[in-house]
């Protein structure tokens, strides 16, 4: 039975620290949000260049010559969109950890109050939520291989692609069809399967809509989503301590990474 805090305005559920699959949904659909980073790496990144040299002719000279040498130089066409999705992300990621500084100490100014319902119960009071593990995730792994061109924001955006839709078709169709548990977890086999499957397609897809970049060999289109569904579905069994949000985009990405410079590139 739900009850309300009154004095945090906290919506909690049962002890099972099962949210109601409404809010489960709502929780999974809210990592999609990370897929920004993908549309400025690969295209909105590029747009936003071409914004700036605009903008930079209006400078004077020096600072032009300056500022585009560093920035907006053609033979560093991605080393602008790395720059971009760094500030970004990091941006980012100062908003939530400072939403969640009032989440935690101060909850009557804490901004973003509908976020509440989408947390378990363990997650309301006594750490940060599950955004803060994704974010620094991402921003962590587009520090370590983003400046890698093209290759580490290939890497990135496929593991951070396979990990979200993998994660959200294991825990719904988990949730919703799961009959047999893996040991004394949560989790269920077919929620598993469904996971490493979709993490599967997911990566092919990606990596052919991105096959005109032509960054990687033919032999890594295949090998790099299978390699990368099946460490997700390893992470996804072994069911860590450590958040998911946090060890599917650094785990895997790392090893993808070396997969992918040793055997592909």
């Amino acid at each position: 039975m739900k009850k309300i805090n009154q004095e945090n305005s906290f919506e909690i559920f049962p002890i099972s620290n099962k949210l109601p699959i409404k809010y489960e949904i709502y929780r999974k659909l809210s990592h999609l949000i990370v897929l920004m980073v993908i549309l400025f790496y690969f295209t909105f990144g590029f747009w936003t260049k071409h914004v700036f040299i605009y903008i930079a002719e209006l400078l004077p000279q020096e600072l032009y010559d300056l500022f585009y040498s560093i920035f907006l130089a053609e033979s560093n066409n991605m080393i602008f969109t790395q720059y971009l999705v760094v500030f970004l992300v990091g941006i980012s990621l100062f908003g939530l950890l400072t939403a969640d500084f009032f989440r935690i100490l101060k909850p009557k100014l804490y901004p973003l109050k509908p976020v509440n319902k989408i947390l378990r119960e363990k997650e309301l009071h006594s750490r940060l939520g599950p955004q803060i593990s994704m974010a620094i995730g991402c921003f962590s792994i587009i520090n370590l291989y983003g400046i890698f061109q093209p290759i580490g924001p290939l890497i990135i955006c496929t593991s951070m692609v396979m990990a979200i839709f993998g994660d959200i078709a294991s825990n719904l169709i988990g949730r919703t069809y799961g009959k047999i548990k893996i040991r004394d977890t949560d989790k269920t086999y077919r929620g598993l399967m469904a996971g490493i499957l979709v993490s599967l397609i997911s990566g092919f897809v990606f990596l052919f809509i991105l096959r005109i970049y032509n960054i990687i060999s033919i032999m890594g289109y295949f090998f790099i989503p299978l390699f990368g569904a099946t460490l997700i579905g390893i992470i996804d069994y072994l069911d860590l301590e450590i958040d998911d949000n946090l060890t599917y985009p650094v785990v895997v990405s790392t090893i993808l990474f070396i997969i992918a410079v040793i055997f592909f590139n």
